[in-house]
């Protein structure tokens, strides 16, 4: 077989993963639109439902957790300072009971990132005017500013508590928001600081 034929391939292939990394890196249109916020602080938002699982996950220590990881980051902010993002991380631990057997106790963790965002194609102001909003216009526009989910964890711990350590559920939440973190900070890149 000629060297030559398997080179000429292999240098075509190094010169496009450049380019193919490139395109689904940081600067992708989906996750510059669900993650990006020039790496601005975000506030959290925190609910717990604990029937049957371990006591001490508790909205408080959930909160805690949540707070010390974005702070640890650089990218919390406190509930009296506003902020156009928010984290909700949600908690659900119950106990199901089966007919002939034990109870079981499930649990199912979610991540939801949040943005601000200007519904443009609902403002009747805009819709009048296509053009510019006027300061005339902006205390109409505000009704029109809303919360939406941008992000959600890919996938949601679902499992089954068993009565094993409390710090399963606790490590899951843990896991969780490093995931997030990790591509908050990869989509939002240079602003960090």
């Amino acid at each position: 077989m000629n060297p030559v034929k398997l080179v000429i391939p292999a240098v075509a292939a190094a010169l496009l993963l450049p380019s193919l990394a490139e395109a689904q890196g940081p600067g992708s249109p989906q996750e510059r639109f669900a993650l990006f916020t020039s790496c601005g602080p975000m506030n959290v938002e925190v609910f717990v439902t604990n029937s049957g699982g371990p006591g001490r996950i508790t909205r408080e220590s959930v909160a805690a957790t949540t707070t010390n990881r974005l702070r640890a980051a650089r990218i919390y902010a406190p509930a009296d300072q506003p902020a156009w993002s928010l984290l909700r991380v949600t908690v659900f631990i119950g106990t199901q009971a089966v007919p002939g057997r034990a109870a079981q106790t499930v649990y199912i963790i979610r991540l939801r990132f949040m943005k601000l965002v200007y519904d443009q194609l609902s403002d009747p102001q805009l819709a009048a005017n296509p053009g510019r909003l006027s300061s005339d216009s902006l205390g109409a526009a505000l009704q029109w500013i809303h919360w939406a989910p941008t992000w959600e964890s890919p996938r949601p711990a679902i499992g089954f508590y068993g009565g094993r350590r409390d710090d399963v559920i606790t490590s899951k939440i843990g896991t969780m928001l490093e995931e997030f973190v990790a591509e908050y900070l990869r989509v939002n890149g240079e602003s960090c600081p």
